[in-house]
């Protein structure tokens, strides 16, 4: 298989994504007459969903026709749940057409599309973008992330969790799982300044690596859920970890975000030990 040059798979994942987002937006303009489904434990899915996903992968494959993608709605349909294929292949592109379906089909602008590429199952590219207002997040391995095309830079940000603003989402799951999530929220909402919950994990852990959030955590995500934000996150000087404490990888089934030091005081929030 060819090498990919990564400045040009940036790129056409910047052009995709935007082009996308607009797709996006013009859905959206129609939301009354939008045909939905639901997808035992993963939530609703729309037209726009499929459409979005559709137009990201023919777009990428035309452009990279030597690689092969895991996207969210063609993995469902095609009941993937096991991805050791993605790190056997060179180069996986990991696609989220619509995170955020719930807050689009509400008519909430919190939602974004994300396209990553990977290298053996490693997201080495990440691109995260916010079609309601245009933010763009992205970040190649080894050179930073931009948010709208400058450089983020580490700043002085609040290292103590009793200042810390966090941010997370919560398991589609119900029973057990759910009731465990409520006690951490409760116990993290004691402790922080302030705890919120939006919608889109994607765009939760971007906001981190910019600095309007101090840390994320969630459980019972997938790939295409953290694997553009989780290298644009690394790339911003963003520790990202499960709930163990492991080092990232897109495949965990729970994530943590945050600066060093703040990721100390998460951590021992979980009972595990940094």
């Amino acid at each position: 298989m060819s090498d990919i040059n990564l400045k040009d798979a940036l790129d056409v994942s910047i052009q995709v994504s935007k082009k996308a987002g607009a797709l996006l937006l013009k859905y959206q303009k129609r939301l009354g007459k939008l045909k939905t489904n639901y997808k035992e434990g993963q939530g609703v899915v729309s037209k726009a969903d499929i459409a979005s996903e559709n137009f990201i992968i023919k777009s990428l494959l035309k452009k990279f026709p030597q690689t092969e993608v895991l996207g969210e709605e063609s993995s469902f349909a095609q009941n993937i749940t096991n991805y050791k294929d993605v790190k056997k292949n060179p180069y996986t592109w990991i696609i989220d057409p619509l995170d955020g379906t719930t807050n689009f089909l509400n008519g909430f602008d919190y939602y974004s599309v994300c396209i990553s590429l990977a290298h053996f199952g490693e997201p080495i590219l990440g691109v995260v973008y916010r079609p309601s207002n245009g933010d763009l997040f992205y970040a190649l391995k080894g050179k930073g992330t931009r948010y709208n095309k400058k450089l983020i830079k580490p700043k002085s940000v609040r290292k103590k969790l009793k200042d810390a603003l966090l941010i997370t989402g919560f398991s589609t799951e119900k029973g057990q799982v759910f009731g465990r999530e409520f006690r951490i929220f409760k116990d993290l909402a004691i402790k922080s300044r302030g705890v919120r919950r939006l919608g889109s994990a994607a765009l939760d852990m971007c906001y981190v690596a910019q600095g309007v959030f101090d840390g994320f955590w969630e459980s019972n995500l997938a790939p295409w859920d953290v694997a553009a934000s989780g290298v644009i996150c690394l790339e911003a000087g963003i520790e990202v970890r499960n709930l163990k404490g492991e080092n990232f990888s897109p495949f965990n089934k729970d994530f943590v975000a945050a600066r060093p030091l703040l990721m100390k005081e998460l951590l021992k929030a979980f009972g595990k030990k940094p």
